[in-house]
Formats: C-alpha cells, sequence, structure tokens
C-alpha cells in the first residue's frame, strides 16, 4: 500500500509543479538576450552558487517605491560547488566558492495579474515562479518553497537582488 500511496504523492506533486509553471516559460535564450547583473555565492544554501539575469524590462530598474515593471523576469541558474576531501566547500583565494554543475534554472516573471490568480496562498505580489532542470524540462519543485523564502521581501519587491538592479 505505502508505494501506491507514495507513487501518487509523487504523481500529484509533478502534475502540480507542472500545471503551475505553463504561466511562466524558460526563455530559452537568456543568456544571449539578458543581462547578467550578479553572481555569488548563496546565501540560502551554504553550498551553492547561483548567476542572476535579467531581461530588459528589469533592467530598467526600481522606482522609488523598489518595484520592477510588469514583464520583469529574472533567470537564476543555480549551481552546485566543489568540495575539499573531507566534503567541506571549496573556496578559491579569494574565499569565494567555486560553482561546478548547474542543478537547476528558477525563474521569476513579475505581470499584472498574477497576485488575483496565484496557484498558492503566499503573498509574492504580481510575481510568480517556475523550476527547471538544465536541459529545460519541467522541475518537480514544490514552487510555494521559493515562494515563502522571498514573501517577507516586501521591501524590495519580493527580490534579494533588487539593489543590484539599476534605479529608475
Amino acid at each position: 500500500m505505502r508505494p501506491l500511496v507514495s507513487f501518487i504523492a509523487l504523481f500529484f506533486a509533478l502534475t502540480v509543479s507542472a500545471g503551475e509553471d505553463l504561466r511562466v516559460g524558460l526563455p530559452k535564450d537568456y543568456k544571449e538576450t539578458y543581462t547578467e547583473y550578479l553572481s555569488l555565492d548563496r546565501i540560502q544554501n551554504h553550498d551553492q552558487f547561483i548567476r542572476l539575469f535579467a531581461n530588459d524590462v528589469a533592467m530598467k530598474g526600481a522606482d522609488e517605491n523598489g518595484e520592477l515593471l510588469s514583464g520583469s523576469v529574472i533567470v537564476a541558474e543555480i549551481y552546485s560547488v566543489k568540495k575539499n576531501e573531507d566534503g567541506s566547500v571549496a573556496k578559491s583565494l579569494v574565499n569565494r566558492r567555486v560553482k561546478d554543475k548547474l542543478l537547476l534554472l528558477g525563474v521569476m516573471e513579475k505581470q499584472d495579474g498574477f497576485a488575483e490568480t496565484s496557484p498558492s496562498k503566499i503573498n509574492v505580489g504580481d510575481w510568480d515562479f517556475a523550476a527547471f532542470k538544465p536541459n529545460g524540462d519541467v522541475a518537480p519543485k514544490d514552487l510555494d518553497t521559493c515562494r515563502a523564502c522571498h514573501a517577507p521581501l516586501t521591501q524590495t519587491d519580493f527580490l534579494f537582488t533588487t539593489q543590484h538592479l539599476p534605479k529608475r
């Protein structure tokens, strides 16, 4: 009985994630058409590195209230980092993590009306999220985990990195 319950739970999780991701896609050409505006050790995970890319709308920057324009899209490349023989995170000579393998592509998109039609009860304004495997397939990730992490960031339009984007 337990394997059947596990299978049903996994199927449901994949279906929910796939359904949510339909309104936020992975821009296939983001590396060529978006601006890489920040690369750093990921603060939420001690053994990850992140590269952030923004489309032209997001690169117009935040207004005086810290809000980005509707149509803003942020793509995050999330990498594992190299480790020492003892399993600890390896650091470069400038005390930074050294990126290794691409693990996940995260996408945040802001569109007018997303808040009213959100598949979640977690408030992240007009932003929505999607997660993709490195090959571009939808990743089976609980997007409420992403929303919950960003939800407290009301002063920076639900982004950790608004200060690294231009000001309007």
